[in-house]
């Protein structure tokens, strides 16, 4: 296994291949998914398109910067579920985000707290990143919950990405 790669209990998590992109795009397309999201359920329309740009950006911070958001694999299946990991946020001030999204097939089994949690261990550990952050939408209680979870505390509002959001931190 590459050092840019994580195994946990039951997902694989690794950096996205151009060949993952309609497998994600399949994930993205289901509105319940991307409900949360920046463009909301609008962005299931245009999942076939996004998907591969997205794949290709969350690649290209690999490269950039040495870390970036993992595709995420089932272990015992190799079946793509979503992605997971770390991203810098230049617009921002330069802060790095704990980001998940999952296939809602799989909702329910923890496993966005494993990656979340495995993310939050490499950017603490591995790079020895000294803050991480991220945003949750209030209504989005199960993101919410992910974030309480693996450690992260509320420091209240801000506005990302468009959005009224929560903002989460580990300092």
């Amino acid at each position: 296994m590459e050092a840019r790669s994580v195994l946990t209990a039951r997902l694989r998590l690794r950096p996205f291949r151009p060949e993952d992109a309609p497998a994600y795009a399949a994930i993205r397309a289901r509105p319940e998914v991307v409900r949360f999201l920046p463009g909301g359920e609008a962005l299931a329309a245009r999942a076939a398109e996004d998907a591969p740009r997205l794949v290709a950006r969350f690649a290209a911070q690999w490269e950039a910067v040495g870390y970036g958001p993992w595709a995420v694999e089932e272990r015992e299946t190799g079946r793509l579920l979503g992605h997971c990991g770390l991203r810098l946020l230049p617009e921002l001030g330069g802060e790095t985000e704990i980001l998940y999204l999952l296939d809602s097939t799989v909702w329910g089994r923890g496993l966005a707290s494993e990656g979340a949690a495995a993310a939050r261990d490499y950017g603490l550990g591995r790079l020895g990143l000294t803050r991480l952050v991220a945003y949750a939408l209030p209504e989005n209680a199960a993101s919410v919950r992910v974030l309480r979870r693996i450690g992260m505390r509320e420091e209240g509002p801000a506005r990302a990405f468009g959005l009224n959001a929560l903002r989460y931190a580990i300092p």
